[in-house]
């Protein structure tokens, strides 16, 4: 028989063979595939969606997001708990704070200081106080039957003033005063604009919240410009911006002075 023949009369032998015979010829069996095991549905955390901030913490990039997760869990000490142990809706709400607090920016970039992880807590859990804490705004009166939070209503009140003559004496007609002075007086209002973010809800004026959230963005958005920059606060911050802070804080003012007089 010649050779190409017999060559093909050995195929269509090995080709009638079962699979078995062949394995033990010593032919190469096909791969099996591999079995891919499926999420059960009846356990929750096998199909939870991982969380970003956490999963930025351990990444590759992720310097910005492990300070700002060690601001947010020195914030969240006085509730008594840590980011990483909240639960996933709670923790879904401090990133939805982290969003309106400070739109446009992404955790892992941009640097949390302590006041806005203070703000950013507050506004995700609410008030951390007790009920019948001595530090309930809704306290005893004292003398002269103002309550803690009528008291703290009429501070943030005058904040508010302040905040807005200030303001306005640093735009391009104000005052000229020293770069460490007007450094000051921004970080200033910053941090009152923090407080009135923190209060106006717990100390019975919803009224303000939206407002002094907005006012607290815009009083982070005008230190960051200056601090970013070497020329004065008028030439740093722009009309707009010193306009859109007085605007707010002359609304805010009003504001309180109203949730003051309905108390």
């Amino acid at each position: 028989m010649p050779r190409f023949a017999r060559l093909l009369s050995n195929a269509l032998i090995l080709a009638t063979l079962p699979v078995s015979a062949l394995a033990q010829s010593g032919a190469p069996a096909e791969p099996a595939l591999e079995r891919r095991t499926m999420p059960s549905i009846a356990n929750p955390a096998a199909t939870a969606e991982p969380d970003p901030w956490l999963m930025a913490y351990i990444g590759l990039g992720g310097r910005t997001a492990r300070v700002n997760l060690g601001q947010l869990d020195r914030a969240l000490e006085s509730y008594g708990t840590s980011y990483s142990r909240l639960t996933p809706d709670d923790r879904s709400r401090v990133r939805q704070s982290f969003d309106d607090l400070i739109p446009g920016q992404r955790f892992s970039r941009y640097p949390v200081t302590p006041p806005q992880a203070r703000a950013i807590a507050y506004l995700a859990l609410g008030p951390w106080e007790r009920r019948g804490s001595d530090r309930d705004c809704d306290g005893p009166r004292r003398r002269g039957g103002q309550t803690r939070c009528s008291q703290a209503i009429d501070s943030m009140s005058r904040n508010a003033a302040w905040i807005h003559s200030t303001i306005l004496a640093m735009g391009r007609t104000g005052n000229r005063r020293p770069r460490d002075e007007e450094l000051g007086a921004l970080r200033a209002m910053n941090e009152h604009a923090r407080e009135m973010a923190l209060g106006a809800s717990g100390c019975g004026c919803p009224a303000a919240r939206e407002e002094s959230q907005a006012l607290f963005g815009s009083t982070r958005d005008a230190l960051d410009a200056y601090e970013g920059s070497s020329m004065p606060a008028w030439m740093s911050l722009g009309d707009q911006r010193v306009q859109r802070i007085a605007r707010l804080s002359d609304s805010l003012e009003r504001t309180f002075i109203g949730c003051q007089s309905d108390g």
